[in-house]
């Protein structure tokens, strides 16, 4: 047997153990803002997407992962920006797996996409474009003839100023070919186009449809769908762009759309406006609120939709715009593809309280439109049976034998992920194992990380996360690792990491980092003045506390050569360290230590990177699991606030006056100017803060301290 595999049979050993360990009660944790609840599930809909088919994903996420082919190309994971620390490689958002799974689209592509106005304007470049390129292509047409009417088709742009624009009533003259005359016929229709004036419109085209300039024949026969569409959706919008229904929309002119797009495709079915033709089918339906044959068009065009196509993205971003958010969207599908994203959807907690009644007899009725995919159908069993009927034994037995050796297709793989959810529900000593075997099929983007998540925490749930950091440790995602870094590992293993050369210094710094701030924060002075000793020469004192450890540098060097003190005198923090390492109760050495912590900014540390947020989830009448880092810390000792340094040296009456005045200042201090604490602890009560601010001023009038302090909060 190899070397690595002994170690992996021993790891598991060691793994198997942490469920005969006590439980560790389950900390609650929810979306909040763009920062995810870190665990492989959820209820709620949130900004973060995973891997595995969820009621909480982005419908778009579901839909494209239901797309994805086995083996299909995709992209490089996108490069981390601060922000996307927060997500790690196991949540991703709708923009970073498009990067992924497919070309970037452009801002200008999302924008139209999102937008249900589907604007007329949207063509006024790219038309006059192909209006001069078929000017000059009509040897017919003179130099002069073409210049002018160029000229004419660029002060169309007034039609899309956003103001409301008269047809034009002067035009070039002299137009002496039959060439230049049809051209100039089709820019007096497009006037009324832009400007908004269907029947004119209307006229001009339908007169043109048969001009025997072949570009404008095309044009005209193919700009006369476009007339009536956009007559009948003139009043199916608010002034917010919502789609008001197809009671609001004008069904004679959706009627005649239809007509019009079966003339062009007739007469022109390879011509240069067919591909648009047939999308604009697709909007009839739509507005005429033909969802069946809507959802038979989309599951027909992502069938056959290159993989990893921009073509592909459009099409999705289009499908849940149009469609799954339409009323009764549901009873018109026949794809299980559709039917499956819709049916997650519905799975979806809308407010935390309670999730959707989505019923087993519901999905049964459905059974025979998944009849081309049971696998599928298999999986929303086990789905609805997890996240709506709470009932992990039954998820259980619905994946028994679909779950296991599946590989890194997405359903496969989901249905290993519920699997292993059903058994992290129901405390199965067996999770551990089935968690490292799902590890092998984890291969496509955002897979690995997930089951790696589900894995760390078994072992923070078991009291074992030093496996996590072993040598060959299955759990490589740094973001994971970091998490249980800086909120639940204990001193020892963060030197371990800290002084670990083969690791990434990203980690190793926050390694530090955190082993620095718990000497300090936990009260191990002396350890303090130790581990400092780790801290590199080049280590960096710039980054941000707010983004703590989102940015790419980690701020280990404030504990050797930060600031220490601006308007009360302190030494180096090691000194203040080593006083305090003697004497705790020290008062100069306390207000010092709040000093460092004020001036270098820890009272805002890691506000940005919230993993453990006010969460919707705790609302559910059963949790879905405790979060990563939510387990008690493994650094032993009581936290230390800001707060809690200045109330013994104000109680002590043989502290120095000098230090006790300042102690109240600083007192007073952590609640200005909004009133809230800023220094951490309980938070204490207007009347303590008006003591303190009397005491300040009835003992110590004549320092510093008193007369810059003018108010309490």
């Amino acid at each position: 047997m190899h070397t690595v595999e002994i170690w992996v049979r021993a790891w598991l050993v060691a793994l198997a153990l942490c469920f005969v360990a006590a439980g560790v009660p389950a900390h609650a944790s929810g979306d909040s803002s763009c920062y995810p609840t870190w665990k492989p599930v959820s209820l709620t809909s949130g900004c973060a997407n995973l891997a595995a088919l969820s009621p909480s994903n982005d419908t778009r996420a579901n839909l494209l992962l239901l797309t994805v082919r086995p083996g299909a190309p995709t992209q490089p994971y996108p490069k981390f920006e601060w922000q996307d620390r927060a997500l790690g490689r196991t949540f991703f958002t709708w923009a970073q797996m498009q990067q992924v799974y497919g070309p970037a689209p452009t801002p200008v592509a999302d924008e139209q996409a999102a937008s249900s106005f589907g604007s007329r304007c949207a063509s006024l470049a790219s038309g006059t474009a192909a209006f001069h390129a078929a000017l000059v292509a009509d040897r017919q047409v003179s130099a002069a003839e073409r210049d002018a009417l160029d000229k004419a088709r660029t002060a169309l742009a007034k039609d899309c100023s956003g103001n409301a624009t008269p047809l034009q009533t002067e035009w070039p003259a002299g137009m002496a070919s039959a060439g230049a005359r049809a051209f100039l016929g089709y820019l007096q229709a497009a006037d009324a186009f832009y400007a908004g004036d269907w029947p004119v419109a209307r006229q001009r085209f339908t007169a043109l449809e048969k001009a025997r300039v072949g570009w404008v024949a095309e044009a005209a026969s193919y700009m006369a769908i476009r007339v009536e569409i956009n007559a009948a959706q003139q009043g199916s919008f608010d002034e917010y762009g919502t789609f008001l229904g197809p009671a609001k929309t004008d069904q004679a002119a959706v009627s005649r759309a239809k007509t019009a797009i079966d003339g062009y495709l007739k007469r022109f079915p390879k011509g240069r406006y067919a591909g648009s033709a047939a999308g604009l089918e697709r909007r009839t339906a739509w507005l005429g609120g033909d969802l069946a044959g809507l959802s038979r068009t989309y599951d027909r065009l992502l069938g056959a939709a290159p993989a990893g196509s921009e073509a592909a993205l459009t099409l999705v971003r289009e499908i849940d715009n149009k469609l799954l958010f339409a009323k009764d969207a549901g009873a018109a599908m026949q794809s299980p593809v559709l039917l499956a994203t819709y049916d997650l959807m519905r799975m979806r907690s809308a407010d935390g309280r309670e999730t959707p009644r989505f019923t087993a007899a519901e999905l049964a009725a459905q059974q025979p439109r998944f009849a081309a995919r049971p696998d599928l159908y298999a999986y929303l069993l086990a789905a609805q049976a997890f996240y709506v009927e709470r009932d992990a034994a039954r998820t259980l037995s619905l994946t028994a034998t679909r779950a296991r050796g599946q590989g890194p297709a997405p359903v496969g793989f989901s249905s290993a992920i519920l699997r292993g959810l059903a058994m992290a529900d129901r405390r199965d000593p067996g999770e551990a194992m089935f968690w490292q075997s799902t590890l092998d099929t984890a291969q496509a983007p955002y897979q690995r990380p997930l089951v790696e998540l589900a894995l760390a925490i078994v072992l923070e749930r078991g009291g074992r996360i030093e496996l996590a950091f072993a040598p060959r440790s299955p759990i490589t995602d740094p973001t994971i690792r970091e998490i249980l870094l800086r909120k639940v590992a204990a001193p020892g293993l963060l030197r371990r990491v800290a002084r670990d050369a083969s690791l990434d210094r990203h980690q190793r710094d926050v390694a530090l980092f955190s082993l620095l701030g718990g000497d300090l924060q936990r009260g191990h002075f002396a350890d303090f003045g130790r581990d400092r000793a780790l801290v590199q020469n080049d280590a960096d004192t710039t980054g941000s506390m707010g983004t703590f450890p989102l940015d790419d540098k980690i701020p280990v060097g404030l504990f050797a050569s930060g600031i220490w003190s601006d308007v009360y005198p302190c030494p180096a923090l090691a000194a203040t360290a080593g006083r305090l390492a003697t004497n705790p109760l020290d008062p100069t050495a306390r207000l010092c230590l709040g000093d460092f912590w004020r001036i270098n900014g820890f009272d805002r540390l890691g506000s940005a990177d919230d993993t453990e947020p006010a969460s919707t989830d705790d609302l559910v009448k059963k949790d879905l699991g405790p979060a990563l880092g939510a387990s008690t810390s493994q650094f032993p000792g009581t936290t230390i606030t800001r707060a809690s340094l200045y109330p013994p040296i104000i109680a002590n009456p043989r502290s120095p006056a000098p230090e006790r005045a300042y102690a109240l200042f600083r007192s007073v201090m952590c609640y200005a100017p909004s009133g809230n604490n800023d220094c951490g602890g309980a938070d204490v009560a207007k009347a303590q803060r008006r003591t303190w601010y009397e005491t300040l001023k009835a003992d110590y009038p004549e320092s510093r301290w008193a007369r810059d302090l003018r108010y309490y909060w």
